[in-house]
């Protein structure tokens, strides 16, 4: 698989491994919030190409996950993902849901970009309910700095 990638690839896969270290690290001191500016622009809608170029990073970070010494929680994943994306210039959203079956408490984040969910199988993501709000990280307490007066 990484000798069909390209060297831009192989570089995002390099830093996503990365990221998700930090992410791993770094997340319980971070807090999530909503944020109008983000969730605006992430209501864009992709064009073709970002889309496309979207799910094929989806697909690096899943492989990322997969290959570092460590536990990647969904949360981790998908925040990597929306900051990666979100560099790139393509419109999208943190999400976050809670299970809706009868079963115990359970939490799931994911990213959409143009409404459709990166990475994630249509089945599993069925049994969660979408929070009203797309949200995102960011330290508690603290104001953005892009966010105007």
């Amino acid at each position: 698989m990484l000798a069909e990638l390209s060297w831009a690839d192989r570089r995002l896969l390099a830093r996503a491994g990365a990221m998700l270290a930090h992410a791993k690290l770094a997340l319980p001191s971070v807090g999530f919030r909503a944020d109008r500016e983000t969730v605006a622009e992430g209501a864009r809608k992709p064009s073709p190409v970002e889309l496309a170029r979207a799910r094929a990073v989806a697909r690096l970070v899943g492989v990322a996950a997969s290959r570092v010494p460590f536990r990647v929680a969904c949360l981790h994943r998908s925040i990597v993902l929306w900051q990666l994306l979100r560099r790139e210039g393509i419109p999208c959203e943190l999400r976050l849901g809670a299970r809706t079956d009868a079963g115990p408490f359970e939490a799931h984040a994911w990213v959409e970009c143009g409404g459709a969910a990166l990475g994630e199988r249509p089945d599993h993501l069925s049994s969660y309910r979408r929070f009203d709000r797309a949200v995102v990280p960011g330290h508690p307490g603290r104001q953005s700095a892009r966010r105007a007066p």
